[in-house]
Parts: structure tokens; sequence; C-alpha cells
């Protein structure tokens, strides 16, 4: 998932009512979370110094001690066994008498200054998160030498001194002050720890968000019946922009340096990849430096077309030169076993989650839900085809017949309706959008893995484009199958990612940081879950087939947890696993792969590429399912709250109540749901 920020008025929300009622709008009320009896956000160990170069022109690197104890933060089911079990007008009353309201509105005012000031130190050392903000940065590319890393480092250690000495006030203000530390204490404890400049994977590590800046500018604008003085500014933005490119194509030599030179560190203290990642991203390196030769356009000035050449080949050698360095000098010293194991996996739970769950725990009930879900495949499977049949069967069965099949151009318009009918389904009637979201839109994205994202609405007013739906074609892909389809553009829109990220980057009561920068994969990702079961409950699934297509995208986040939990938490190959055509008894790319290709409907393309993003990006495959666990959870709650006292959940209520908490670390939303 992934526009021009501001801040304004701020105005609470209330926990929705248990008893059913009419809500024409969001209730609004005075507290948004309850005052736990201790804070979700644990304070962990005693920090680790960072790991930085004692001396940064000697080229040779010593990383300062790194001992301490592990992250320890409250597990996810612990945090909703003693959240408090109602939100009532007593408790209410007595929290929001412990301060003055003048104390509560200024307590509000720092908290969202810090909020601004955070978000722009991100912004800072990071172009993407500036562009994504809409708001100032100073860094041509991002900046992950070590210097950089111990200056950010600093700030954030000055900043969470800061959020923590503001008095506790109510409602959101509190919920954001308890984001913002939690936030700021998991970066810390990543950066310390080497993470952060030891971070090397297939897809979403530093030297991905660093070649992500150097794509070209598009081509010149077409000069046949366009007015003069339109075509004057358009060239003269396409210049800017190729002087942009340039720029940074300059800053590439000292970006990569620093980023070597914080890998080394980090691997001096233990913080080094796999192998096998260490190799993927050599390969890319040599690529970025391939694409850097593609001819640049004739008719950009002439100063500015040599500038380009010399930029574009001291690029290119320093791409080269990177790929090299990670080849001599990483690649022997890097383990050949997959998996970063589980201390620094723990690291990244609580960075990709916000909480840190039980490996053992988590493992044992994906297990039982995965089997659960090929039970209930399994039962479709026999409804349509009889006696005997199975998931594997079934799904053997419904790619047998091209008729049954989109073409890609036809894509679009097919998911275009799907998102418009979920969204007449779902709006005013389980949830309330805020103002100015509007419907979603569907695209095709540039072709890629096959895969389908969403991204959030971005400018103002006039030049303000929808939340996008866009689904990349992978090599080779010429048919699309709407029974496997459907869920993905559901999970996307409506009552998906669209009307949670959306509504959150479309708000004008969360601060810059909370809509753009503060934002956690388990939150959001576990909503979309949830949302692919509640669009079936909503009856958005209406064939059999399409309800085989949303359990199969269930199987799927299912395995993943298990291939993610085994892989990085270094948990045993289970018999059934090892057991599969290619598997064996240790979690290698050739166990992942046969999990996968198991366990899901995808294309051998597309498996490749989710086989390299799960043993690339820990912890990032638990954000569905964990995530989606905490808001059934949350829900059940509420459920079980509303029949105590008499009546049913207001789910509309629910719904809004838990969008408007924005995008949190799961140890805060459980609390907030329950």
């Amino acid at each position: 998932m992934t526009s021009d920020p501001t801040n304004r008025p701020h105005t609470d929300t209330a926990a929705p009512s248990t008893v059913s009622h009419k809500q024409d709008s969001r209730t609004r009320g005075a507290d948004v979370t309850p005052a736990p009896v201790a804070s979700p956000v644990s304070t962990g160990p005693p920090e680790r110094p960072p790991v930085h170069p004692q001396h940064p022109s000697s080229g040779t690197w010593h990383p300062v001690s790194t001992a301490g104890a592990p992250l320890s933060v409250r597990e996810v089911d612990a945090a909703a066994s003693t959240a408090p079990a109602a939100h009532t007008s007593a408790q209410a009353s007595a929290r929001s008498s412990v301060r003055s309201p003048s104390e509560t509105a200024a307590a509000g005012v720092v908290l969202r200054d810090l909020a601004d000031e955070y978000a722009l130190l991100l912004c800072a050392h990071d172009p993407e998160a500036a562009a994504r903000a809409g708001l100032p940065g100073r860094a041509i590319l991002p900046d992950y030498s070590p210097a950089g890393l111990t200056e950010r480092l600093s700030a954030e250690r000055s900043l969470r001194h800061r959020v923590a000495a503001v008095d506790r006030s109510t409602g959101s203000d509190e919920l954001l002050r308890r984001h913002l530390l939690e936030r700021l204490e998991t970066s810390i404890q990543f950066i310390s720890a080497g993470e952060e400049g030891g971070n090397l994977g297939f897809l979403s590590s530093p030297f991905q968000r660093i070649a992500r800046q150097l794509r070209r500018p598009p081509e010149a604008p077409d000069r046949a019946g366009s007015d003069e003085a339109d075509l004057a500014e358009a060239e003269a933005k396409w210049e800017d922009a190729w002087n942009l490119h340039r720029t940074r194509l300059e800053a590439l030599p000292t970006a990569l340096e620093g980023l070597a030179a914080s890998l080394a560190a980090s691997a001096e203290a233990g913080a080094i990849a796999p192998l096998s990642q260490v190799d993927v991203v050599a390969g890319q390196a040599r690529d970025l430096a391939r694409c850097r030769t593609r001819p640049l356009p004739e008719d950009l000035p002439a100063t500015l077309h040599v500038q380009l050449q010399e930029a574009d080949i001291a690029a290119r050698r320093a791409a080269l030169d990177f790929a090299s360095h990670l080849r001599t000098t990483f690649s022997p010293r890097a383990p050949q076993a997959e998996g970063v194991g589980p201390r620094r996996h723990a690291l990244w739970m609580r960075r990709i989650l916000g909480t840190r769950v039980d490996p053992g725990e988590t493992y044992a009930w994906a297990s039982e839900e995965l089997a659960r879900v090929i039970a209930e495949q399994d039962a479709i499977a026999v409804d349509i085809l009889g006696s005997g049949a199975d998931a594997y069967r079934l799904n053997r069965h419904l790619r047998a017949d091209p008729t049954h099949a989109l073409l890609p151009r036809d894509y679009t318009t097919w998911a275009q309706e799907v998102a418009d009918e979920a969204w007449d389904a779902v709006v005013g009637r389980v949830l309330d959008p805020p103002d100015g979201l509007g419907r979603p839109r569907v695209s095709l994205g540039e072709p890629g893995a096959g895969a389908v994202h969403y991204e959030e609405p971005r400018g103002t007013g006039g030049e303000r484009r929808p939340g996008m739906v866009l689904r990349s074609l992978a090599d080779g892909e010429q048919l699309v199958w709407p029974w496997m389809e459907r869920t993905a553009v559901l999970h996307e829109s409506v009552p998906g990612h669209h009307v949670h990220a959306g509504a959150h980057a479309t708000s004008t009561r969360l601060t810059a940081w909370q809509r753009y920068l503060g934002s956690v994969p388990g939150c959001d990702e576990g909503w979309g879950l949830y949302a692919e079961s509640l669009a079936d409950e909503l009856g958005l699934m209406p064939t059999p087939e399409d309800r085989f297509g949303r359990l199969a995208a269930r199987r799927w986040r299912l395995a993943r947890v298990l291939v993610d939990l085994g892989v990085h938490s270094r948990l045993p190959v289970p018999d059934d696993v090892a057991a599969l055509p290619g598997a064996g008894r240790e979690w290698s790319r050739a166990t992942v792969t046969a999990v996968l290709r198991h366990h899901t409907v995808i294309s051998e393309g597309r498996l490749r590429f989710e086989v390299s993003r799960h043993l690339g990006w820990p912890a990032q495959p638990l954000a569905y399912a964990v995530g989606e666990r905490v808001w059934q959870a949350g829900r059940h709650s509420a459920q079980e709250r509303a029949r105590v006292e008499g009546g049913e959940l207001d789910l509309r209520a629910f719904h809004n109540w838990g969008i408007d908490l924005g995008s949190v670390g799961l140890d805060l939303l459980a609390n907030a749901l329950h």
C-alpha cells in the first residue's frame, strides 16, 4: 500500500456501543482507548549502543559492543486477555477527571507537534518518505551510512524522551502518545542492534530503497498540437526531472559506500544476511548497472546531456563496485542457512507487528487453522465435483476451462465492477468512510510478479488522485481467473485497504506521521485479511467457486506463517512438510518452495517471487494472519460484551471505531478493541 498532509483540527472518537442501534455517522465522544493497567509498550532491556564506525575515513569499521537482553514485549493474546473488559461510562468519567480539559488539550497539541517532528525527521533521511508524505526532505538518496544512522538514532532517542515526558492525556491523544513511543522504541532497538544497517534482502532492504530513486524520468511531452505555454511549462518540468535524476546519479557512489560501511559494522556485530540474500542483492546491483546504460533522450539540452552521461558512467561503476564488494567481502562470511535466527527475528516481529508473538504457539495455531481451511476447501470440492473430490482436484478442474477466465485486457472492467459492488454493499451498512475518500479505482500496473496492491489517495484539490488498486501481470500470464482474483480485489479495495488505509490517508484528525509514516503492517494487512471474511459475510462471494478462492487465499497466508517462523525462528520442519515433493528436513529454499507450491494456487512465476520475498523479508508474512487474529479477537470480545449487556454488536460502529484508531501496533490495537 502505498500526498500534501496538513494538521487539521483534532476531534476524538468514542468507543462503539455494544447495543444494537441505528447510526448514520461515526459516533463522537471523549475516549479512544481505555487506560491500561500497565502500558502496552514495553520499555524493553537496557538499550544497546549503536553499531557505527569509530573512524569514518579509515575504511576499517569496529562495532561497538551490542551485549544485552533480547527484546521483550507483550504477546498479542496476553495483551487481549489483560485489556479492560468494557468501555463503560463510569470508566470514561473516572479517566477524564484525572486532568482538566486545558491540561488534556495542551498535551494533545504537544504530542501532535512531536508527531510532526518525527515525520520531518524521517523525511530528512529518506526522500521516498518525503514524497509519500508531501513534506520537505534534504536527502537526495536514502542515507544508510553509519553517520546517517547514528544521527537518526540520536534524534529518535531525544524525541522518545520528550514524548515520554508529556503528561498522560485521554482519548486519542494518549493513543498517539503510546503509538509514538512504540514506534520510536522499536526503531531505536532495530538500529542499535545493527538491523537497519545490516539489512540485505530481495524486496525491501536499503539497497532497493536507494535503487528505487533512480527510476528514469518520463519521456518528453508530446509537442504535436500542444498549446505553446502549456508545452513550455511541461518541457521545463521534464528538464527539471532530468536534472534531479542527474543529482541522484551523482549521489549514488556516496550512498552505496555508506551502505557498505554500515553493512560491515553490522556484520561484525552479528547482523549479517544469509548468503542467498547477499547474492540476490549483488545480482540486483549488477542489474542496476546495466539499466544505467540505456540511451538518454537526444532532445535534452547539450550541457545536461553531457552531465547525465558522466553521472551515468559513475553510477554504473558504483553499482558494479558494490556488487563486487558484496561478493568478495560478504559472501565468504555469510551463513549458508536461510533465515536470520530467533533473536533477530524477534526484532523484526516487533517492527512488522508492533508486538512479539510466541513462535511455537503461533506455529501450532497456524497449523491447526491450515488444517481447518483445507477441510473447508475439500468440502466445497465435494459439493461441486461429487464424492471423493478434494481441493487439489477442484483447483485443477477450475483451471481446465479457459472460458471461465478473463483476458488481461478485460481485467480492469471486471475488477472495477467488483469494487463498485462492494462499495455499495459496505458503505453505510457496516462502516462509514470519511467524506472525500470516494470509490477506489482499478488499473493495470507495470508488469512484474503478477501481484495486486493498493496505493492511497494522493494530492489535493483538483489534482487529487483517488485510491488505486493496481494489478501487475507476471511474465507469460495470459489468463486471469475471477474465482481467484475476487478475493484479492476485495482485500485491496472494499472492504479492505481502501476503506482502512485510504481512510487514514484522507483523515482530518490523524497527523501526517500517522497518515503516511507511522503505519504498522500487522494492523493494515490484518484488516485486509479480516476484510476478506467480512466480504464473504456480506454476500460478496456469491458462488462456491468464489468462496473456494477466498479459502485458497487464506490457506496461502497461513502457509506463509509456517514458512516465516520455520525459516527465521529456526523451528523444526514438521513431518508432513518434510514429506512434500522436493522438501527436506531443513528450511531451505527447496523446502519453502515445496510448502508454497503445495498450499497455493499461484503461478510458477509468482511462486518464485514469493519464495524469494519470504526468505529475504523476515516477519512480513506474519502481518496478515497474526494481524487478522487480533481484529477477529477484538470483534469476538465486543460481541460478548454486547450479549452480556442484552443486545447485539453494532458492527458498523465497531468498524468505524477500529478504523478511526489509525494504523497502530498490535499490542495497542488489541488493547483498544478489547
